[in-house]
């Protein structure tokens, strides 16, 4: 029997999410925008198979920032990673909100100076976290192109299920795009979150910082 769920589930609003060693910071263009750009903006590689950009330049990418920050579907959070420089690094995305159901979609573009490191990973729990404890949503859902081979990639590494791909469902970039769908519901998170967790855990990582058990092995203990 479904328990009956409490709707409509209240808009995203932290201004800050802390985490050990990462900050998600509620996207402010005035602060993060020359950061994103030199982490993300101006690498057309990362834009290539996702709806927005590539950007022309600098104002071009803080324009968009700008009109995102001020749409009522999404909310946008700054990647700070504690352990470098303290700049925004990346961005993590809460699009296509809709309290009346309690469903989230998430997105994420991640600089090359969070590559291989803990911090986007650790983000991802945190935002879960929130989405799903704090907010009590039902549902989370993560959306690419077949073609997004990194995204589908971190989708399966953080836990999603994959339903299935929408065909030519969209006209993007002067060609028809299929998307990949995953999801989380709220009833799968409690095994999601640990297995996170154990992996995240400081023990899981020698003196240099390298990891003694891949996430992907311990999959099979979580479910």
């Amino acid at each position: 029997m479904s328990i009956v769920p409490i709707l409509p589930r209240p808009m995203p609003d932290a201004v800050l999410i802390s985490g050990r060693t990462v900050d998600l910071e509620r996207l402010d263009p005035v602060r993060h925008a020359g950061d994103l750009w030199r982490a993300i903006g101006r690498d057309e590689g990362l834009w290539k198979e996702v709806p927005p950009g590539p950007f022309a330049d600098a104002a071009a990418f803080s324009a968009w920032l700008e009109e995102r920050a001020t749409r009522t579907d999404q909310v946008l959070y700054a990647l700070i990673d504690k352990a470098g420089t303290r700049a925004a690094e990346g961005l993590y995305l809460l699009i296509n909100i809709e309290c009346a159901m309690g469903r989230i979609e998430m997105g994420l573009m991640l600089g090359p100076n969070l590559a291989r490191k803990t911090a986007a990973t650790e983000a991802f729990l945190l935002l879960g976290r929130y989405v799903f404890e704090t907010l009590l949503y039902r549902r989370l859902e993560w959306r690419c192109s077949p073609e997004n081979t990194a995204s589908m990639r971190a989708a399966q590494r953080f836990g999603y299920t994959h339903e299935g791909i929408l065909r030519q469902n969209a006209w993007i970039k002067n060609r028809n795009w299929d998307t990949a769908v995953y999801a989380i519901l709220d009833g799968e998170w409690p095994q999601r979150a640990a297995r996170l967790e154990a992996w995240l855990a400081p023990e899981n990582f020698d003196a240099k910082g390298r990891q003694k058990r891949a996430l992907s092995a311990m999959s099979s203990q979580y479910r």
